[in-house]
């Protein structure tokens, strides 16, 4: 009879001592994986933190910017200056392509109200909620801003002037950008140029 006894107290040992070395064994086995260089665990992943991006070859880590060299799906866009002499600004000599229909009109005001709109107020006159903390945010409606040419507005949008930062990342897509130089001549009252 104790035979028996011992008999059906051996499985309970051994699924005790099965549990007890499987909950250590995998700590182990997983770090054991983890020094294998070739193997790689999700704790041992790189990760990137929110705003936070790739350092580049001085070691520090720019934020929002793509890796150098790196071609937007739409193709690659010149570089466009808006600091060249007066006479030969490349920027005047650029046209808007798209044509500023309902659909366009539409389109810019959206834009606008995202991401010009919080300094420049919703019509464009220097008035929007963040304008007070800046100290100075242009009027857009005015006569010196009417009479910079489309490729100009379309260039301080993309690549930004001043205290205004570039907004060529965030609306990537050119047409888009254009949406909103139609859309501002249109507060403007001013057709395009």
């Amino acid at each position: 009879m104790s035979d028996l006894r011992t008999a059906s107290r051996a499985p309970r040992a051994v699924w005790l001592v099965a549990l007890a070395l499987g909950s250590t064994s995998c700590t182990t086995l997983d770090r054991a994986v983890g020094a294998v260089p070739w193997f790689t665990t999700m704790r041992d992943q790189p990760a990137v933190r929110p705003f936070e991006g790739p350092a580049d070859s001085t070691g520090r880590a720019p934020r929002f910017l793509p890796p150098e060299g790196s071609v937007p799906v739409t193709g690659r866009e010149d570089s466009l200056s808006i600091y060249e002499p007066a006479g030969l600004r490349i920027t005047d000599a650029l046209h808007n392509p798209v044509r500023p229909t309902e659909a366009s009109l539409a389109r810019g005001g959206k834009i606008f109200g995202t991401y010009c709109g919080v300094c420049h107020g919703p019509q464009g006159r220097g008035d929007g909620p963040v304008a007070g903390r800046l100290g100075y945010v242009p009027d857009l409606t005015l006569d010196v801003t009417r009479q910079r040419s489309d490729g100009y507005i379309y260039a301080v949008l993309r690549h930004g002037r001043g205290v205004m930062p570039r907004y060529g990342d965030k609306i990537r897509d050119a047409s888009d950008r254009w949406n909103v130089v139609n859309y501002l001549r249109s507060l403007q009252g001013a057709p395009a140029r």
